[in-house]
């Protein structure tokens, strides 16, 4: 086979690769910003400085969340794994039901 005849089957090959076939959107909003995780449902037990405030789930577990304008010791919250954060560690968004 001749040089010319490789360099345009080559580039066409290219062309067709790049062109043709979508390529999959792995990075960032590729599944949306839902969480995959059920909704956890929590009592807020304590609000501390600085905007925290610690919930206890109705398994047992104590998790510290961002506290609302509206939150009070004794509320009933639903809370949601942020899915639109990269940090190693777990984020709830919680919001008052009661």
């Amino acid at each position: 086979m001749t040089l010319p005849l490789l360099v345009s089957i080559a580039l066409l090959a290219l062309v067709v690769g790049r062109g043709i076939v979508p390529r999959a959107m792995a990075g960032r909003d590729a599944g949306g910003v839902h969480s995959v995780y059920p909704r956890v449902m929590a009592t807020v037990s304590a609000v501390e400085p600085r905007g925290l405030a610690a919930i206890r789930t109705q398994e047992g577990a104590t998790c510290e969340v961002l506290k609302g304008t509206t939150g009070r010791v004794g509320d009933t919250v639903a809370c949601e794994h942020v899915a639109r954060t990269r940090v190693p560690w777990e984020t709830l968004d919680c919001r008052k039901t009661s």
